[in-house]
């Protein structure tokens, strides 16, 4: 019963409108798009979802001797961060410095996402690229960096890890996933997408810009991605993939963490790239920007902009560019998480530029609803987008200030009966939609319509 229940509402909710073809496979490695020798003829992305079925609780761990048994504060946010980054480094520093000898790597403790390999019409989403496991990202016009030297439109392409302990939800979401059978349906409704104490999840970033193009890359690790070409409305699709050649400009290393964040129970920290850093090469070369644990609630900063924010902590000796783009009241956002949002409706009024998001605001909003295809709650305090302009929540007032309260992950930003918190995982997110396309599809709903403000919401969102 349980394990056929997400199906069976999938189903009561269906309406007939057009057919829809595609055969979507929940262990795919890759998007399928694989380079010939003559473009590429290192290693390709290897898929671990051997997932661990039991939790081990991680004992005396590096960040919480930071700690000392209380919560997180800024001043030792940054000893907190380096903490993570030095316990992680055995095997990320490979990750980000040597792509073929992670590929050839047993990549020991480092698990990727089921649902998440081919691209999905129904969802918009364009699957897990072959030579890096890499997804794209969010794009920006040079103008975003013009102080800074950019002279071109930019894209990420991110990769995403969880480690052995965050890996356990991952098994418990989809222990019932069969590969013989290419069966996998997600298990959601008595919190198994809650994480356990000591996850950690990691999320790289590689920016499509040369040094040549961006000065401040020069000397970043350098990632081959294949992908289509882009312009400032997406992936330019009637064009071929190519081999591409990145850089790696962002390292978050995210934490459940209840006692350094009693409030929400995680920790994003987010590393970027400083070639003015002092190190030998590009890892050491990789800095913290900062560190946020809560959304400051008490905090309002559209009436009162020089409050201080206790709840997170800014590297003040960050590159600037990484600054850019920090988010409400300069909560913490890193460079292509896209929190300044451009030309935007307030109160009928065009604004230049909005501060309008953090890293905790945007993942607090990932929620599912087992009969609904729209994005429940989306990542920005947005009133509707018509015509590509955004209408958003006057900054400051109630309904703007749900997006920066402080939720434990098993409690959504959502007052919709049946709603589901998925904590503060909006990738688990995306690949239950993947899901829910998937069997839209095999049993011919015909229900597209049903996902069209999903798809709508995740474009807007991935651009200025």
């Amino acid at each position: 019963m349980i394990k056929n229940y997400l199906a069976v509402v999938i189903l009561s909710s269906s309406v007939a409108l057009f057919a829809q073809n595609q055969d979507i496979d929940p262990f795919a490695i890759n998007n399928g798009e694989i380079p010939t020798k003559s473009e590429y003829s290192g290693s390709l992305f290897k898929f671990n979802y051997n997932y661990p079925k039991e939790y081990k609780k991680p004992e005396n761990t590096p960040w919480s001797k930071v700690l000392n048994n209380k919560p997180l504060t800024k001043e030792n946010a940054y000893d907190y961060i380096m903490a993570l980054k030095k316990y992680v480094e055995p095997s990320m520093k490979t990750f980000i410095l040597d792509q073929n000898t992670w590929n050839n790597s047993s990549q020991e403790g480092w698990y990727s996402m089921l649902w998440a390999g081919e691209d999905v019409s129904l969802t918009g989403w364009e699957g897990r690229e072959s030579i890096y496991g890499t997804y794209t990202g969010q794009i920006q016009p040079a103008s975003v960096y013009k102080d800074y030297g950019l002279t071109v439109p930019v894209r990420n392409y991110a990769a995403i890890y969880y480690d052995e302990t965050a890996a356990y939800t991952l098994y418990k979401v989809f222990r019932n996933c069969n590969k013989s059978k290419n069966e996998c349906i997600p298990l959601i409704q008595n919190n198994e997408a809650q994480f356990e104490e000591g996850a950690i999840i990691i999320k790289a970033a590689s920016a499509s810009a040369t040094p040549e193009e961006w000065p401040l890359l020069e000397g970043a690790a350098k990632w081959q991605v294949y992908r289509k070409p882009f312009d400032l409305n997406g992936t330019i699709n009637d064009k071929p993939t190519v081999v591409t050649d990145t850089r790696v400009t962002i390292f978050d290393i995210i934490v459940k963490d209840s006692i350094a964040s009693p409030q929400t129970g995680w920790v994003f920290a987010t590393l970027v790239y400083d070639k003015n850093a002092k190190g030998e090469n590009a890892w050491e070369k990789m800095v913290p920007l900062g560190a946020m644990w809560g959304n400051d609630p008490k905090v309002n900063s559209a009436k009162n902009p020089k409050k201080e924010l206790k709840e997170t902590y800014i590297n003040p000796n960050a590159p600037e560019y990484a600054k850019v783009t920090l988010g409400y009241g300069l909560r913490l956002s890193g460079p292509f998480d896209i929190a300044v949002k451009y030309n935007v409706k307030v109160d009928d009024t065009t604004v230049e530029s909005l501060r309008s998001s953090s890293c905790l605001s945007c993942h607090g909003t990932s929620s599912f609803k087992l009969n609904d295809y729209n994005m429940i709650t989306f990542f920005y305090p947005v009133k509707s987008i018509h015509n590509n302009i955004w209408d958003m929540y006057t900054p400051g007032n109630i309904q703007w200030n749900e997006w920066f309260q402080n939720r434990w992950g098993n409690i959504p930003q959502s007052q919709k009966k049946g709603v589901i918190a998925l904590d503060y995982s909006t990738f688990l997110e995306q690949v239950l939609m993947n899901y829910a396309a998937k069997y839209s599809q095999d049993n011919k709903l015909n229900n597209a319509k049903f996902f069209e403000e999903w798809k709508k919401y995740k474009k807007e969102s991935r651009k200025h």
